[in-house]
C-alpha cells in the first residue's frame, strides 16, 4: 500500500524469551515497513529482559517491575505508543508467528473502514497452519460464553474474508490510536482472560465494528506463558467469567446467567465429577477477590 501509517507492535513477555525471539524474527520478514516493536517484560524471573536486550537492541524494551497480567502489561506498551506518535497499535502475543503480509492487510482494512475500531487476523494453529483457532467470537451474555467462530475448521473452507463479530482474539489486535480516547485502555480488572473481550465489546456497544479480516493470518501456539503457573488458567477462566458478566450484562442477562451457571455447575459436579474447587472460583469472582495462591497477581482498575 502507498500510505503506511506508523504502527507500534506491542509484545508482552513473561518468562518466555524463546517464544518472543521467534515472534520478533517472524516480524522481521513482513512486507510492511513503518513499524516499531515494543517488548514489555512483565517482571520475568528467567533473565528474559537481559537476553532480549542483547538480542534485539533495535527494539524498545520496557520493564514493568511487577507482573501486571495481560491488560496491565500491554497497557504499559500502549501508553508508550500513544506518547510517541503512533497511528495504529498492534497487540501481539509473544507466542505468535506472523505471516509476511499480516500487518499490511490489517492496516489496509482499518485505513479504509473508518467505523471499524479493531481488526484481527485469522488465527491458525502453530502446529498445523491450515487449522483455524479463531476468526473472532460471539459474546452470549445470557450464558457467559464466548464461542469462537470456525474453530477447528480448515482455513480453505472459510469463504468469508470479512467476519464481523463481538470479539477478536487477544493474540493479535490492531486498533486505531484515536479510538482509545473513547474506549480507553484494556480493562485491568481480570489479570488474564476476558479483558480483551470486554475491550472489544465496549467498542461494539458504542457502535463500532469489530472485524476479523481473513486476508491476514497469524499462527498461535497458545497459552505459552500461562501454563508455566500451575492452576492459573483454570482459576482465572472460571473466576473472570463471573467478573465479566457482572461488569457487562444487563439485569435480565445477569439473572439468566446466574440460573444457567447454577445448573451448569451442579451438572459438572454431580454428573461429571468435577472438583468442588469450581465453586470457590465463582465465589471469588462474585466477591472480586483473588486466591492467595496467586498473590503475585496485580489487578488494577483501568476502565474508561
Amino acid at each position: 500500500m502507498e500510505i503506511e501509517p506508523l504502527v507500534y507492535i506491542i509484545i508482552l513477555n513473561y518468562n518466555g524469551y524463546k517464544d518472543t525471539i521467534e515472534c520478533v524474527n517472524s516480524l522481521k520478514k513482513i512486507n510492511y515497513k513503518n513499524y516499531k516493536i515494543v517488548i514489555v517484560d512483565n517482571n520475568s524471573t528467567d533473565e528474559s529482559e537481559k537476553i532480549l536486550k542483547e538480542k534485539f537492541n533495535q527494539c524498545i524494551i520496557i520493564q514493568t517491575g511487577k507482573n501486571l497480567g495481560y491488560a496491565g502489561g500491554n497497557n504499559v506498551g500502549i501508553r508508550y505508543a500513544v506518547k510517541n506518535n503512533s497511528d495504529y497499535i498492534c497487540i501481539l502475543n509473544n507466542d505468535v508467528i506472523v505471516e509476511k503480509c499480516f500487518l499490511e492487510e490489517l492496516v489496509k482494512y482499518l485505513y479504509s473502514n473508518h467505523n471499524t475500531a479493531m481488526v484481527g487476523p485469522m488465527i491458525c494453529e502453530y502446529s498445523n497452519k491450515r487449522v483455524i483457532q479463531s476468526t473472532g467470537a460471539i459474546v452470549n451474555l445470557y450464558k457467559g460464553s464466548v464461542p469462537s467462530l470456525n474453530s477447528g475448521k480448515m482455513e480453505d473452507v472459510v469463504n468469508q474474508k470479512v467476519i464481523k463479530c463481538d470479539y477478536i482474539g487477544g493474540a493479535c489486535i490492531l486498533v486505531r490510536k484515536e479510538i482509545l480516547d473513547e474506549i480507553g485502555l484494556i480493562p485491568e480488572n481480570y489479570f488474564l482472560f476476558f479483558e480483551e473481550t470486554e475491550w472489544c465489546l465496549k467498542a461494539k456497544k458504542m457502535g463500532y465494528d469489530i472485524v476479523c479480516y481473513c486476508n491476514a493470518k497469524v499462527n498461535h501456539k497458545g497459552s505459552a506463558s500461562i501454563n508455566k503457573v500451575s492452576g492459573l488458567s483454570e482459576y482465572f477462566m472460571h473466576r473472570n467469567r463471573v467478573v465479566f458478566e457482572k461488569r457487562n450484562a444487563n439485569l435480565i442477562q445477569l439473572i439468566c446467567f446466574y440460573v444457567y451457571l447454577f445448573l451448569q455447575t451442579i451438572y459438572k459436579i454431580v454428573l461429571k465429577k468435577q472438583s468442588l474447587n469450581i465453586l470457590k472460583y465463582y465465589i471469588d469472582g462474585l466477591l472480586n477477590r483473588v486466591d492467595e495462591r496467586y498473590s503475585f497477581v496485580h489487578i488494577g482498575k483501568i476502565m474508561r
